[in-house]
């Protein structure tokens, strides 16, 4: 019992923080412009493949495949908003079903690329570690540090930095915002970037986790979305809390009770959420 509960305890952190980082820019692009951003669990998927490609097919050195696979997924997601979602930030309804389209269009341009097989990534970092008696993989731990650098830096960056403090105003009250002088588009160019630029960051240690496969996208688009609507549209804070809440009980439900049903108790709890406080934890 108490191996299994060190094993929850280690597993469902290095989780949560992997979570953490996926959707952290999912709720930035909602927080600054009020749209759901779908194709994002997309840019995690493209993330892993391009990283893979780089690295165990060309041969290009581990850190400039990591950079070159979050440069892509920057642009990638900065493609989006110009090409697409700029001329419809206030249709929520067509952003929301063209960005579910897009990501479908990624897929099918990744089989055409790297076919339907899947593909396993070498670890960022080998090795095991024992923590609390229990082997944990250096990946894992890696994975952790890099998302909590991540995040502390966007918080860092929201807080302290003009342009941070800029995606705040928007976040809390877009027409004031405006009035006062921010210029919504650029702050959106920005956001969109860096949401993109973590997404890539993510799937590189998402695919060494798990694997590369086509689908690969669902699982972190349906826990994405989960964790945003628990945590509060637009609040990265919510965010950080419903991915340790998603993270701890996807672990503790594939541990010890069924693998198979690893998703079914977090969208359990976005639903009693909905029905109990809409707005989320966190939401205002």
């Amino acid at each position: 019992m108490l191996a299994l509960a060190q094993s929850i305890a280690i597993n469902g952190a290095l989780l949560s923080g992997l979570y953490a980082l996926i959707s952290l820019g999912f709720t930035m692009i909602y927080g600054v412009g009020r749209v759901l951003n779908l194709a994002h669990a997309a840019y995690v998927m493209l993330g892993g493949y391009v990283y893979f490609h780089c690295l165990q097919i060309v041969g290009i050195p581990e850190p400039i495949s990591m950079l070159i696979a979050i440069a892509v997924c920057a642009g990638a997601s900065l493609a989006t908003y110009v090409g697409l979602v700029r001329r419809y930030l206030y249709n929520p309804t067509i952003v929301f079903v063209s960005t579910f389209i897009l990501a479908l269009v990624i897929n099918y341009l990744v089989v055409l690329t790297w076919g339907m097989e899947t593909k396993n990534v070498w670890p960022v970092v080998s090795g095991l570690t024992q923590v609390m008696g229990q082997p944990v993989s250096n990946n894992m731990i890696a994975s952790l540090v890099v998302s909590w650098v991540c995040i502390s830096g966007v918080l860092l960056f929201v807080r302290k930095t003009h342009m941070g403090r800029a995606m705040r105003a928007l976040a809390m009250d877009r027409k004031g915002a405006i009035d006062s002088g921010i210029n919504p588009d650029r702050v959106n160019l920005l956001t969109w970037t860096m949401a993109g630029g973590l997404a890539g960051i993510a799937g590189i240690f998402f695919g060494s986790y798990t694997y590369l496969v086509p689908a690969m996208w669902h699982m972190p688009m349906v826990m994405s979305f989960a964790i945003v609507i628990i945590g509060g549209l637009g609040s990265i804070e919510g965010t950080l809390v419903a991915a340790h809440i998603v993270g701890y009980m996807q672990t503790t439900t594939t541990l010890a009770i069924d693998e198979r049903l690893r998703g079914v108790f977090a969208l359990i709890i976005m639903i009693i959420v909905l029905v109990v406080r809409p707005k989320g934890l966190f939401g205002k």
